[in-house]
């Protein structure tokens, strides 16, 4: 085939309507995609349909679709028994059971109605791509597309090319997921793929430590979850997916890569007697922390980095795979870091050596202090244009220490290359960057360390002053939500591209503190001192056309999640807009002289009587501080105004009001904010 899969996959098919079938349909439907779903029996389809229905009814219910949209949804689904169906399909996700032979007949099926463009994908968990696709006249555009629970929500997908995959059809669904949603990691043909290779052991390892007499079941699952910060322990998870899917997946990689990966015996007598784990069984011959964290250690990092050592896939894409596919906080390269890579080294070839199996290579390539480099942040130059990718969707790509040291060499990297004379800035998932990670400022208040919060602001300012001096232009495209640091960040940039996805806001005030990486500074000096006042003290979210009318952005274009199309952004620099480009309006003007003081004179005129309920919720002190920096920076040069905000920024992070703020974005109650 000479085709290069260009066209938009707009029509799709699930093959399968059981629990996985379903779930899939159901985010292609969310997606507002056209969808078929097809199954052998009508009972089948019927049942696969009516849990699509309940799912969406439950949405429903919490409010995050209205009864009106999800019959639309409905409206656009087309259940049938009936292959012929497929015929204008643009791509068809096959989720059968584990069978091979199965598969490959529905493979058959599918090829024999759909064009030769039409992409075809395996949700696969334990079956070579390659293997599967050999039945195919057209094994260039079958891949495998393998989903994670629940895959309407979870946002990983592993792309798995075969040996004859086209690479244009793992960069058309590449496109096509992170458009739709989904967070897609590339990963090789190999049995367990990326996440469940180091997951599964994990799971298996559990069940070895409890039938050895290491540690109960209860013990376990507490060492597993305090160990690696997640929410249930191994024992808790496979009664939660699915006992016998541990033994199937354990088997499988026995079979491929030796007897590390055996089964435990415990676990194959309770898949047999069809029984779950008592999570409150207490009962062992000791408890043996020690053994026990080591093992886990070991038969999860360890088994990553055996994984990436061969080349399945990256020590970044792991480290993605496991916080998205497996909501684990941190993944197995950023734990080996904290932990130390010398101590996960020695943990690993102690438990290694049991089973004859080599210490992963990449042990020896690693930086002993610095640990392995997780690119949450990534440069990349595409067609002249220099890009760098924000690739942290689990969390909204918020900035901390780490994202910003990535963040800087990423800059140093692009600044460095004269084959480029732009750096496009761009954030993977809902957000470009959702302002800076809140726990950080939290963890560091209660153990009273501000001045590591101050350091990293002052570092931030350093890496955001590159932006703003670069070479290269710098273009912030801004293609869904810029709050915060993420906004902050995107005014260092010398212009700025929205989409029609973005939402932007510095909503700093209404949480304790103040826009402190140069947005008391910067907003000013790009939009005027009277709309700079109104966005801190209101924290008043704009679309990107208002961006627009307020002078943020210099130019609306369409949504894009392809690089190639983001390398095409550009802006004249002779057109930018700027805190001259047009006055604000009556509603803003109001806050240039306002000081921030809401029961002063000039806050109780008629003005600001639209104003006056949402400034009466922010915090007193946060918010005045703001509005005396934007008004004394106004006439400073941007470096004393930028020292000025840095200067008073401990101040305000020690406030009462700024740790009640915090708390209450991470989920606490909601702030009350004393004026202390």
């Amino acid at each position: 085939m000479s085709n290069t899969f260009s066209t938009p996959i707009t029509k799709v098919a699930v093959i399968g309507a059981g629990t996985m079938g379903a779930a899939i349909a159901q985010h292609f439907l969310m997606k507002n995609l056209d969808v078929v779903l097809i199954d052998v029996q009508q009972q089948g389809l019927e049942r696969g349909v009516s849990n699509i229905s309940e799912s969406l009814d439950a949405a429903v219910q919490r409010k995050i679709l209205s009864a009106e949209r999800k019959e639309a949804m409905m409206r656009g689904l087309k259940a049938s028994t009936d292959y012929e169906t497929l015929a204008d399909r643009h791509y068809v996700v096959e989720a059968v059971f584990e069978n091979k032979e199965v598969k490959q007949k529905v493979f058959k099926s599918v090829e024999a109605q759909v064009s030769d463009s039409c992409l075809i994908a395996s949700n696969t968990s334990s079956f070579s791509v390659t293997e599967l696709g050999s039945v195919l006249k057209h094994q260039n555009r079958f891949v495998g597309a393998h989903y994670f629970y629940h895959a309407a929500k979870n946002k990983l997908i592993e792309l798995i090319p075969g040996a004859n995959t086209r690479p244009e059809a793992i960069d058309a669904l590449t496109k096509f997921y992170y458009e739709n949603d989904k967070a897609p990691i590339t990963v090789g043909d190999v049995y367990g793929f990326a996440v469940n290779r180091f997951f599964v052991p994990w799971l298996n390892e559990a069940v070895r430590l409890y039938e050895e007499g290491l540690g109960s079941i209860a013990f376990i699952d507490e060492v597993a979850v305090d160990v690696f910060k997640v929410g249930m322990g191994p024992f808790a998870l496979m009664n939660a997916t699915g006992v016998p899917i541990t033994l199937h997946a354990s088997r499988t990689l026995e079979e491929n890569f030796g007897p590390m990966y055996a089964p435990a015996g415990r676990l194959i007598e309770t898949v047999d007697a069809a029984q779950q784990w008592d999570l409150s069984d207490e009962t062992s011959p000791k408890n043996d922390r020690e053994a026990v964290t080591n093992r886990l250690l070991a038969m999860s990092l360890g088994v990553a980095a055996q994984m990436v050592s061969e080349g399945v896939t990256g020590v970044t894409e792991t480290d993605l795979g496991a916080r998205l596919g497996l909501r684990w906080p941190i993944g197995p390269f950023e734990l080996i870091n904290q932990l130390g890579v010398t101590t996960v080294k020695d943990i690993v070839c102690h438990e290694f050596g049991k089973y004859d199996q080599k210490v992963p290579a990449i042990f020896e390539q690693a930086d002993l202090d610095q640990g392995f480099a997780v690119e949450h942040v990534r440069a990349h130059v595409v067609n002249g244009a220099g890009l760098i990718e924000f690739n942290r969707p689990d969390a909204m790509n918020a900035l901390n220490p780490a994202v910003m040291v990535s963040l800087e060499k990423a800059i140093d990297t692009l600044e460095d290359n004269p084959a480029i004379d732009k750096i496009v800035l761009f954030g993977r998932g809902k957000a470009f960057i959702a302002g800076a990670d809140i726990k950080f400022f939290i963890d560091n208040i209660k153990a009273q360390a501000l001045e590591k919060v101050q350091s990293f602001t002052a570092y931030g300012h350093q890496v955001l002053s590159k932006l703003a001096t670069s070479k290269k232009q710098t273009i912030a495209f801004i293609d869904g939500l810029a709050l915060g640091g993420g906004l902050e960040l995107a005014l260092a940039c010398q212009n700025r591209v929205a989409s029609p996805r973005m939402v932007a806001a510095l909503p700093e005030t209404g949480i304790g503190i103040y826009p402190g990486l140069g947005g008391t500074q910067r907003s000013s000096r790009v939009m005027g001192k009277a709309r700079a006042k109104y966005l801190v003290a209101t924290g008043k979210q704009l679309n990107a056309e208002q961006a627009l009318a307020f002078g943020l952005v210099d130019k609306v274009v369409d949504s894009s999640s392809d690089m190639q199309e983001i390398a095409t952004i550009s802006v004249d620099r002779s057109h930018s807009q700027s805190a001259s480009a047009a006055s604000a309006t009556i509603a803003e003007a109001h806050f240039e002289h306002f000081d921030g003081d809401i029961s002063s004179v000039l806050s109780q005129t008629a003005d600001f009587e639209p104003h006056r309920k949402v400034l009466s919720r922010k915090a007193p002190l946060a918010l005045r501080k703001a509005m005396q920096l934007i008004d004394e920076g106004y006439d400073l040069s941007l470096e004393e105004g930028l020292a000025m905000e840095l200067e008073a920024l401990q101040g305000i992070f020690s406030t009462d009001d700024a740790l009640s703020g915090l708390e209450s974005v991470s989920g606490g109650a909601a702030a009350q904010f004393q004026g202390r």
